[in-house]
């Protein structure tokens, strides 16, 4: 009885084991479809969730891009937590991204130094 009850923890233990390592593979597939974008706000429409970066593409020449906020994004503002609604034109911003049926969804953003902080330094 004791050898048939170790014999179930033991499988118990192994499954739980191969589970946990299959959801880590799982979630770094996810992380792997992401993109990251560098650049600065155009645009921001709060009622929509969508906003607008321009991108320096190799070559110097510009490109903009506009991203769809997933509402379980993050928004760091200067290293605090953050909403759509403090992205402002003009902040350098870093997106973390995902395309989804030609959308790009932005889950996570970074602002570095918000705009109106870089114009009172000034």
């Amino acid at each position: 009885m004791r050898k048939m009850t170790v014999l179930g923890l033991v499988a118990a233990f192994v499954l739980g084991l191969a589970s946990l390592s299959l959801a880590g593979e799982t979630k770094a597939v996810q992380k792997g479809n992401s993109h990251r974008v560098v650049g600065e706000v155009v645009s921001v429409d709060t009622t929509a969730s969508t906003f607008t970066v321009k991108e320096t593409v190799k070559g110097g020449e510009a490109k903009e891009v506009t991203f769809t906020f997933d509402q379980k994004g993050k928004v760091m503002v200067a290293g605090k937590p953050g909403k759509l609604d403090d992205l402002k034109s003009g902040d350098s911003v870093t997106v973390r991204y995902t395309e989804k049926d030609g959308n790009k969804i932005a889950q996570d953003l970074h602002v570095a130094k918000p705009a109106a902080a870089k114009a009172a330094s000034k």
